[in-house]
């Protein structure tokens, strides 16, 4: 009787240790399966980068377009606030552009316009052709009044990482141009017309985003253009 017990002992004893061990090799991972599953993982990222890429690509595109925008607003209401001609001006040879007032801009050499490290604009004295005001001569030591304008007038706004100032289409005086280097610039009037101009920007995937202005109203509008518009304008070759 005893032998009898015992032996049924040793089997329950036996019979729980492997539902044990069944129960943890259940739980656990091979290494093969773990290979599986990391070559999964990077078959999926190397599928997903360009996109990522391209969508990141897009957004910094996307996002210097609608800063652009907003300067150029802003220049608007700055003109009609303040009874006074401002502008945008914009160097496409260095991919930046600034806000500038008639008061200081000369369109013989805009670049003046432009701050220095040292917060000084000269300014070559003679008539502003944009309003017909006389010109002065400002340097850094001469006091700024304080201003809405006062952080950042004259102060550059750089494009974002890959993203450049492809070209302008202009119209000074009634003359349309379309440049693709040196320094341009849009005016605002205290009446809020202005020049009719479009902006393009262009990023290393070869999108291209416009900003218009209308002249009339000198309201801003941001768009992307097609692929059709893009080859249409000639910008097939990226840089």
């Amino acid at each position: 009787m005893r032998r009898h017990i015992k032996t049924t002992q040793q089997r329950l004893v036996r019979r729980d240790l492997c539902i044990a061990s069944n129960s943890q090799s259940q739980s656990g991972f091979t290494i093969t399966e773990l290979l599986i599953v990391l070559t999964l993982i990077g078959i999926l990222s190397a599928i997903s980068m360009p996109t990522l890429k391209g969508f990141a690509a897009t957004r910094r595109l996307k996002s210097s377009a609608y800063s652009l925008r907003s300067l150029l607003m802003f220049a608007r209401d700055m003109a009609i606030t303040d009874r006074t001609t401002h502008l945008v001006v914009f160097d496409l040879d260095r991919d930046r552009y600034w806000l500038a007032s008639s008061e200081t801009f000369n369109p013989a050499n805009p670049l003046t316009s432009l701050l220095t490290a040292q917060n000084s604009t000269v300014v070559a004295a003679g008539q502003n052709s944009v309003t017909g005001n006389p010109l002065t001569t400002r340097t850094s030591t001469q006091q700024v009044p304080l201003a809405r304008t006062s952080g950042i007038l004259g102060v550059p706004n750089a494009m974002e990482r890959n993203v450049t100032l492809a070209a302008m289409i202009t119209n000074h005086n009634g003359r349309t141009a379309s440049v693709d280097s040196g320094v341009e610039y849009v005016y605002f009037s205290p009446t809020s017309t202005s020049e009719e101009t479009a902006v393009y920007l262009r990023n290393s995937r070869n999108q291209i985003m416009s900003v218009n202005v209308e002249a009339a109203s000198g309201r801003v509008r941001v768009r992307q253009l097609t692929p059709a518009e893009i080859e249409m304008l000639g910008f097939e070759t990226s840089n």
